[in-house]
């Protein structure tokens, strides 16, 4: 089990390079007000934030986080899972109108970069200790 749940995480991680790549793209064309730009460039990205955000997000919120919710601390996965639904939230927003909503998508690219960085530093390091310590 503890090694499956490792390769887990690595492929969750794997997944945050994907989700930079849909933000490098998004975020400086926000930032700049371009509003055509990201109107052509959000339907390239939709994969990536559309069912790949989501079946990561699930399989955080059904696999990971139940599994390491004693020993981090529900508290800390409660706030991880929360942000799953902000996330969602922010881009659901940001496709469901015309794609030019320039705040929608400031404020998904700040919030997912801020929640896979703390992922990437606290959540998953955590995670892996705890897993090596069962093995």
């Amino acid at each position: 089990m503890s090694s499956d749940m490792v390769k887990l995480i690595d492929r969750l991680e794997e997944e945050h390079a994907a989700v930079r790549e849909a933000l490098g793209a998004l975020g400086p064309l926000a930032e700049a007000g371009d509003v055509t730009g990201l109107r052509s460039v959000l339907p390239a990205r939709a994969a990536v934030l559309g069912a790949g955000l989501d079946d990561h997000s699930l399989t955080e919120d059904a696999t990971l986080f139940p599994a390491i919710a004693d020993a981090v601390g529900p508290d800390l996965v409660g706030v991880f899972a929360a942000e799953h639904a902000e996330i969602r939230a922010l881009r659901d927003e940001l496709y469901r109108g015309d794609g030019g909503d320039t705040a929608a998508c400031l404020g998904l690219c700040a919030l997912l970069e801020s929640h896979m960085e703390r992922e990437e530093l606290v959540l998953f390091p955590s995670a892996r200790e705890l897993l090596d310590e069962r093995s």
